[in-house]
C-alpha cells in the first residue's frame, strides 16, 4: 500500500459544521469533503469535477491535528458581490459571526494518503516538493491560506489486532470496539466527537456523514479497533 505523509500549516482556519445557518461555527480539524479539496486544488481539479475521483472507493485520507487550537468568534462583513464594481463599492453587505481557528504556533495538521493511482500520487508528491501548486490552497476559507510540507513516502501493510493500540489519527466511532477507550492514559485528555461529511455526491450533495472521536489536545487515543488499522514508524493511524 502505497502512502504518502504531507504536513499542513496556516495561521487560521475555518471548516464550517454543516448545520450552522446564521453563526458560521467550525470544526477543530478539517472534514474527508475539505482534505480532498485541498488535494484537488493542489492538482488543478475545477471544483465539483473530482468527487467520484476521490471517492472513499479509490482515496484513502487520515489525518493527525498537530498543534493546540483555540476559538475565537468574529464579525464578518458578507458583501453582495454581483459586479466587479460591488467588489469595491457595496451598497449591500450581512455582518455574519464566523468561529475562527488559530493558535500561539499556528493551525498544523499532518495529512496520510493512499491512492492505487500511481500517476496522481507521484504528480502530488512532486507538486507538494516543488510548492507548484495549481490552485492557492486554503484552510476552509479563502483568506486563510496554507502550506504543504512534504515527509514521506513508502510502502505499508495494514493490519489488526485485538489488543490495545494508541492512534493518532481521527477515529470513526464504528471502528472503536465499544468501551474500549483507555481515558485513563494520559491525564489532559479531552475527548471530542464530532458528525462530519465523509464524501460529496455529483451536485455537491452529501453522500455520507460519520462521526469522528479525537483528542483536542492532539494525543493519540488507546483504544481497541474492529478494523485495520496501519502501523508506522512512530505511531498508528486509521484512514477515515
Amino acid at each position: 500500500m502505497d502512502l504518502l505523509i504531507l504536513k499542513v500549516k496556516g495561521k487560521f482556519a475555518h471548516f464550517r459544521k454543516f448545520y450552522t445557518n446564521s453563526s458560521s461555527l467550525s470544526y477543530s480539524v478539517p472534514p474527508r469533503t475539505t482534505v480532498i479539496g485541498l488535494i484537488a486544488a493542489v492538482l488543478g481539479y475545477e471544483r465539483d469535477s473530482y468527487y467520484e475521483l476521490f471517492s472513499r472507493d479509490n482515496f484513502n485520507v487520515s489525518i493527525k491535528k498537530d498543534s493546540c487550537i483555540r476559538k475565537i468568534m468574529q464579525s464578518v462583513n458578507y458583501i453582495k458581490a454581483t459586479s466587479p464594481k460591488s467588489i469595491f463599492q457595496p451598497k449591500d453587505h450581512t455582518q455574519i459571526p464566523v468561529e475562527i481557528l488559530t493558535g500561539d504556533d499556528g493551525i498544523k495538521y499532518t495529512i496520510y494518503i493512499n491512492c492505487g493511482n500511481k500517476n496522481l500520487m507521484n504528480e502530488l508528491e512532486y507538486r507538494i516538493k516543488n510548492n507548484k501548486y495549481v490552485y492557492s490552497p486554503y484552510l476552509g476559507a479563502a483568506p486563510f491560506n496554507c502550506t504543504f510540507q512534504f515527509c514521506h513516502r513508502f510502502d505499508v501493510q495494514p493490519g489488526k489486532s485485538k489488543k490495545l493500540v494508541q492512534i493518532s489519527t481521527l477515529i470513526n466511532s464504528k471502528y472503536i470496539a465499544t468501551g474500549s477507550i483507555d481515558i485513563f492514559e494520559n491525564d489532559n485528555l479531552k475527548l471530542l466527537k464530532e458528525r462530519m461529511p465523509v464524501e460529496f455526491l455529483k451536485d455537491r450533495e452529501v453522500g455520507d456523514m460519520a462521526s469522528y472521536i479525537y483528542d483536542e489536545n492532539g494525543h493519540p487515543l488507546k483504544l481497541k479497533l474492529n478494523t485495520e488499522f496501519i502501523k508506522l514508524k512512530d505511531e498508528n493511524i486509521v484512514f477515515m
